[in-house]
């Protein structure tokens, strides 16, 4: 999940393991939808917070979790702790050169321990991912792979989302107010008990730079647009308003 949120990892240099950032982001949605599908999770306020370690040679380490801020701690899917590795970086870090070298490359995997803390095994979940995207000069342009597998005796199959999308970021007033923004086309096959179907997510947040390390998060917006899937999803949005602070 927190992979979703930041993706500012590292420097050009594949073989230092020297911690290159380290980031806290701590934040209130009106209700947890699930990042890939749209899924309702929780249809209440949550607060959701992440910790993630990024090395500069592109390895990064997630710790993700949602708390419930009314009442159901430990009874449904707003109660949820995930733990996340993975690398990011453009591949030039890999030693690749010429005209592919500055494509970017995200790729991990994070276990999603819900909503029994503490207890591995069925009702959890692993998530995997897998994105490249190019830069161009207007926009930037990225197709994606995610997978989630449910832990044996879950009683339910996870599924397979593949994406291809756009994003364009935009620094103003010197640097002190960052917008960004993405629309994505996802087709989903149906894990999770869910249709198989096309839908839409979008991505739209807005940093107000309070200090170098501390950052306003006002608003992040996730929303979703069924297409063409006929189960319990429709037209959603999950809003967050919170503080980011970056130690390193």
């Amino acid at each position: 999940m927190a992979s979703v949120l930041d993706t500012s990892y590292g420097a050009e240099n594949n073989t230092n393991w020297s911690v290159a950032s380290m980031t806290f982001q701590t934040a209130v949605a009106n209700k947890y939808l699930a990042f890939g599908s749209g899924t309702v999770l929780y249809n209440k306020p949550v607060l959701h917070s992440y910790l993630n370690t990024s090395l500069n040679n592109g390895v990064y380490f997630d710790l993700w979790s949602s708390t419930p801020l009314t009442s159901g701690w430990e009874k449904n899917y707003g109660t949820e702790v995930d733990l996340g590795l993975g690398w990011n970086g453009a591949l030039s870090k890999l030693g690749v050169t010429g005209t592919l070298s500055d494509i970017e490359m995200s790729i991990g995997t994070s276990y999603f321990d819900e909503p029994k803390l503490a207890t591995i095994g069925a009702g959890d979940s692993l998530y995997s991912h897998f994105t490249i995207t190019k830069k161009f000069k207007l926009l930037s342009v990225s197709a994606g792979y995610e997978n989630y597998m449910t832990m044996p005796g879950t009683g339910i199959q996870g599924g397979n989302l593949y994406s291809i999308g756009f994003s364009k970021s935009r620094s103003i007033f010197n640097d002190r107010l960052n917008a960004t923004t993405s629309l994505t086309a996802v087709y989903d096959d149906g894990g999770y008990g869910m249709d198989n179907g096309f839908l839409l997510r979008g991505f739209t947040e807005i940093d107000w730079n309070i200090t170098k390390r501390l950052t306003l998060v006002l608003p992040q917006l996730f929303y979703y647009v069924p297409l063409t899937v006929n189960d319990s999803r429709e037209l959603d949005v999950m809003v967050y308003g919170g503080l980011r602070y970056k130690f390193l």
